[in-house]
């Protein structure tokens, strides 16, 4: 299906770029390597710094984060917070 597989190809782009904008915030035993699944506050995320990820992903993808997305659900893993931009930069571009 050519639909999905679009969304995989935008899928792929975003991923380094946001591991970047992840890394420069996060303090990460393994730069190279980010656990999706491993809770971001045990990586160094406090409220401050979930500031300076969520301007930092509005800038890089060109997105806005509606308030009901601003709660610490959308802030508990990469994958969860990848999945947020995700479904931000689809809503923007339809």
């Amino acid at each position: 299906d050519q639909r999905s597989k679009s969304a995989t190809n935008r899928m792929d782009d975003i991923t380094t770029q946001f591991e970047e904008a992840l890394r420069r915030h996060l303090r990460s035993p393994k730069p190279d390597a980010i656990n999706y699944d491993m809770e971001l506050a045990q990586l160094g995320l406090d409220s401050m710094t979930a500031v300076a990820v969520l301007l930092d992903m509005e800038k890089t993808f060109g997105i806005k984060f509606p308030d009901d997305m601003l709660v610490e659900g959308t802030f508990k893993t990469a994958r969860k917070l990848k999945e947020a931009v995700q479904k931000l930069r689809a809503q923007q571009e339809s």
